[in-house]
């Protein structure tokens, strides 16, 4: 069976002495795998159409297992986040989050678009500092919304009263939001406003959108700690 499919490349894993196994989370299946044979051979052309954060059009082709890539056209190559290290250090690290988390062959259109507007807008604004961070805690929160995984902002996540202004918030992983004070537990971090305003304002806007906010870099860093302790919590770390 021969699959055509849009394709954004996830990872690459060296097999034998000339193939790769490569990870691609697609439009049409969503996260699959597939063996390409030979591809590191010096004469291989599959190769730069398959690299890593690469957007093609790919062909698979099954029987058994995984499947083989046999055929690759490259559509975007996300040129400026390759030639900026540290931008492409965030963009590395949020695929590999994406591909720990996503299971295989559980097509969300919806997941593919976003992380596609991810690394276009990431792009557009690599090496731009604070910009790719925004985009990228935005980015992880929607994510994680998209996946059932909501951060719960607007109200306390135990008691579902209205977090009033001023009050001290606290983000809680198993109650998998903002906790007013008496509903912190052990577990709990305190969490300035400034940072729970700026979670309502990811899960209620376009990546696009993100951009054009002024955050403050001690907010925006603890947006990014407690996107990390609920990924740890999600994922048993």
């Amino acid at each position: 069976m021969e699959l055509r499919l849009t394709a954004i490349t996830l990872r690459k894993r060296e097999v034998g002495e000339t193939d790769r196994l490569y990870t691609f989370y697609t439009k049409e299946l969503g996260k699959v795998q597939a063996k390409a044979i030979g591809v590191r051979k010096s004469q291989a052309k599959l190769a730069a159409a398959l690299e890593t954060l690469t957007l093609s059009d790919v062909t698979i082709v099954r029987g058994k297992g995984n499947g083989r890539v046999a055929g690759a056209i490259a559509e975007e190559s996300f040129q400026r986040i390759r030639s900026e290290y540290a931008t492409l250090s965030l963009a590395l690290a949020a695929a590999a989050e994406f591909d720990s988390i996503v299971g295989l062959e559980q097509p969300d259109p919806a997941l593919f678009s976003l992380l596609h507007e991810y690394l276009t807008l990431l792009d557009g604004v690599a090496g731009g500092g604070a910009a790719t961070t925004l985009l990228t805690e935005a980015f992880f929160v929607k994510f994680l919304d998209e996946l059932g995984y909501r951060i719960e902002a607007d109200t306390c996540a135990v008691s579902g009263n209205t977090l009033g202004r001023g009050s001290r918030c606290f983000f809680s992983p198993a109650a998998g939001g903002i906790v007013s004070e008496e509903h912190a537990g052990r577990e709990s971090v305190a969490v300035g406003e400034n940072a729970v305003k700026l979670i309502r304002l990811f899960l209620g806007n376009r990546l696009r959108s993100v951009l054009k906010l002024r955050v403050g870099a001690a907010d925006l860093a603890e947006v990014g700690r407690i996107r990390k302790l609920f990924l740890g919590y999600v994922l048993g770390r």
